[in-house]
């Protein structure tokens, strides 16, 4: 007997997705401490280690730069790469191409589609795939902390697929579903751009080059001295959705305390407030609880379920 489904749907109300990093684990992409320890790893990764070592260069230039960010990065014992950079901001460009050439390792487009672990890309499209006209009807949108394209993949080839569109009518749908990468991404995807031959576009695959991994400095944005959140134009997109948000569904994420006050949390006051709490001890519970209370003056619903299972339990159409 094969496995019921509800009809599909389209999400009405203002319906906005904040991604962590375990919104991406599904799909094969390391968590943010996982990520940490690949990085550690670096040196022993040939595919990597080329990729980040400049053409021309002396054969000396990984051990100084390279290696030392290694070693600085493992002395610190801080768990986010994202936030020792910003303490580190001479490792800007080295720790860049590091994320890039680690995380490019991990687009693998059939983990897009295994639905055994936990696949919720596949589980929220099917509630939304009513026709492809009314596809970017629904009602919704995502900010992410992540630098993967998986779902911007999925959502593409999944459109393309089921309906026999080509890639520029799937692309023209797509950009009526904002997509907001707080902290940027590892480049655009072929169909993101009218010339697929722009440097900062790839297709979706895990071959590690130079050109991917240098020209990773230019779409990775991290915030430092040099690029304040006032000055983010991602994150002043990410305010919009968030004021114009009716119901938000945090999903896969940590609730680290610099992202939480990165979301200017004040601005949810009044809203549905949904998260997964998969992993959370009880006491980062209880303090998101009181953030929430006392920065947005409403309460969160935290549950231990992963996403997948939140998604089934909690989404809401109308």
């Amino acid at each position: 007997m094969g496995m019921f489904m509800p009809e599909a749907g389209m999400i009405k109300t203002k319906t906005l997705f904040i991604l962590g990093a375990g919104a991406s684990k599904p799909f094969g992409y390391p968590t943010g401490i996982e990520l940490r320890e690949i990085i550690l790893r670096m040196s022993v990764l040939p595919d990597v280690v080329s990729a980040l070592t400049p053409v021309n260069e002396e054969s000396t230039w990984y051990e100084k730069s390279v290696l030392k960010f290694i070693s600085e990065f493992l002395k610190s014992s801080v768990y986010s790469i994202d936030y020792f950079l910003e303490k580190r901001p001479e490792f800007t460009e080295i720790g860049k191409m590091s994320i890039a050439a680690c995380l490019i390792g991990y687009e693998k487009d059939q983990e897009l589609r295994n639905h055994a672990n936990g696949n919720w890309y596949m589980y929220l499209y099917d509630r939304l795939k009513s026709s492809f006209e009314d596809f970017d009807k629904n009602n919704i949108s995502f900010i992410t902390f992540n630098y993967d394209r998986s779902l911007e993949q999925f959502f593409h080839n999944a459109l393309k697929s089921t309906f026999n569109k080509s890639n520029q009518e799937c692309a023209d749908k797509l950009k009526e579903i904002p997509i907001v990468h707080l902290y940027g991404h590892i480049g655009l995807l072929p169909w993101q751009l009218q010339d697929s031959n722009d440097e900062i576009c790839f297709p979706y695959t895990q071959e590690v080059t130079k050109q991917r991994v240098v020209n990773a400095l230019k779409t990775l944005k991290l915030i430092n001295s040099e690029r304040r959140i006032e000055d983010s134009e991602e994150f002043k997109a990410a305010y919009k959705l968030i004021e114009t948000a009716q119901r938000i569904y945090f999903m896969g994420f940590g609730f680290d305390e610099v992202n939480l006050e990165r979301l200017d949390i004040k601005l949810m006051g009044g809203k549905s407030l949904i998260a997964t709490a998969y992993g959370l001890d009880a006491s980062t519970q209880k303090r998101v609880t009181q953030d929430f209370q006392t920065r947005a003056n409403s309460d969160i619903f935290l549950d231990d379920k992963n996403v997948l299972a939140l998604l089934k339990d909690y989404l809401q159409y109308e």
